[in-house]
């Protein structure tokens, strides 16, 4: 559809959203903003989005609003073009049976606003906010965030047999607020955990790959207690609960990134290289992902690294780069806590002063072979521009010009 120009592109979500509200309601309709955005704004926080709920039909939503898409029509959801923001809209529903712990069978349109947020899955969750800043909050939600809690709503046994994931969301959202998780919500979890396994494995990643960059220590001893570290990873060898807590407190030493936190926590544990590639395609991560934790593995010295020459700093650099290399030791720093200092410094310093981090660095290339040296161009050039890139990382000095030719062509005569 064209553009609604009536509305500036460079608004913010908030705005979109209320606008839509404000939209939905002048044409006759009930509106409200519900779940995460909710909480996340009565908890001080800036919302990464805004859902609306309403009592308009799917139909109705697309008549009213120039800009829409239908992502998700066929459950009550169409997004709305509001500028350049997009807005969910979706029709109060419930949910039919659960036959699979993933997905109902079927949904259906419900007239009251209560009802639809009665099939939600944590109270924190089932709040909703008119556009005059009143909370609807019919389960206690507000009370629960005051007190920190994460609460099923109705019964907790019903919601994590709708759908498995809560389980694994009750522990993520336990994470990141640093909430604690309420009796009888903790019970079902324990006694449900093996549904676990009916669901896709995508939908676990994105849970844990939230978990792994909040508080992971926490994190696991929750997915362990709960029984469910074991079907989040079910190729991970069997470890004791105290290595696994050793492991996650490392882990929780490092800087919130995905790669270095498993690199790290797979390191700990005694994962090989073959392992935790199965492991991590198995839980469908990335490919640039998996490289980088297997990059980062890789790079994590056996012997002290101050005992190497300078050659020797400057060959590993040129191996592994830069990114890497950093990461790499900062787990190396952590194993070696009584000489981190002198290790980090020591990277920092070799990093300084890399003559090279590529074959592109030298200072001829090998058009400058062929043009100059007379060499045809043909695989022996690849040769020798690896053997004067060892040059140069033995001697920095060496990455002139005049030097490189002259060496190239003695190596090129001794061939």
């Amino acid at each position: 559809m064209e553009r609604d120009d009536q509305f500036p592109v460079n608004v913010s979500r908030l705005d979109a959203a209320w606008s839509v509200l404000y939209q939905l309601e002048q044409a006759g309709f009930q509106a409200y903003l519900v779940g995460g955005c909710v909480r996340d704004m009565l908890l001080g926080n800036s919302p990464d989005d805004y859902d609306v709920a309403t009592n308009a039909l799917p139909s109705e939503v697309q008549e009213l609003f120039p800009r829409t898409v239908p992502t998700g029509i066929r459950h009550g959801t169409v997004t709305v073009l509001m500028g350049d923001e997009r807005i969910e809209v979706t029709t109060f529903r419930t949910e039919g049976e659960y036959a699979d712990s993933r997905r109902p069978a079927s949904v259906k349109y419900v007239s009251t606003l209560e009802v639809d947020l009665s099939r939600r899955d944590f109270t924190i969750n089932a709040m909703a906010m008119d556009r005059h800043g009143r909370i609807i909050d019919p389960f206690e939600g507000r009370a629960d965030l005051q007190k920190k809690t994460i609460r099923a709503v109705g019964e907790p046994e019903k919601r994590f047999q709708e759908d498995a994931l809560r389980m694994l969301r009750a522990i993520r959202f336990a994470v990141v607020l640093h909430f604690s998780i309420e009796e009888r919500t903790w019970l079902a979890i324990t006694e449900n955990a093996g549904n676990l396994s009916r669901i896709s494995r995508e939908r676990i990643r994105d849970e844990w790959n939230k978990i792994i960059l909040s508080d992971i220590q926490v994190g696991i001893q929750l997915l362990n207690k709960a029984g469910l570290f074991d079907v989040v990873f079910p190729d991970v060898p069997l470890q004791s609960p105290r290595k696994l807590m050793q492991a996650a407190e490392f882990a929780k030493r490092l800087p919130e990134k995905i790669a270095l936190r498993q690199a790290a926590l797979f390191r700990q544990l005694s994962v090989g290289e073959t392992a935790v590639q199965k492991i991590l395609r198995e839980l469908r991560q990335p490919n640039a992902l998996i490289r980088s934790v297997i990059s980062i593995l890789r790079a994590i010295p056996d012997v002290d690294p101050l005992t190497w020459t300078d050659a020797a700093w400057r060959r590993y650099l040129y191996c592994h780069g830069k990114d890497i290399a950093l990461d790499a030791f900062l787990i190396v720093g952590y194993i070696r806590v009584e000489k981190q200092n002198l290790i980090l410094n020591k990277l920092y310093e070799s990093i300084q002063k890399q003559p090279i981090w590529s074959v592109k660095d030298l200072t001829v290339t090998g058009q400058d072979l062929i043009a100059e040296l007379n060499i045809p161009p043909d695989p022996v050039i690849g040769h020798i521009l690896e053997r004067l890139t060892e040059l140069v990382l033995e001697n920095p000095l060496c990455n002139t010009r005049q030097s490189l030719l002259a060496a190239a062509r003695e190596m090129y005569e001794n061939l």
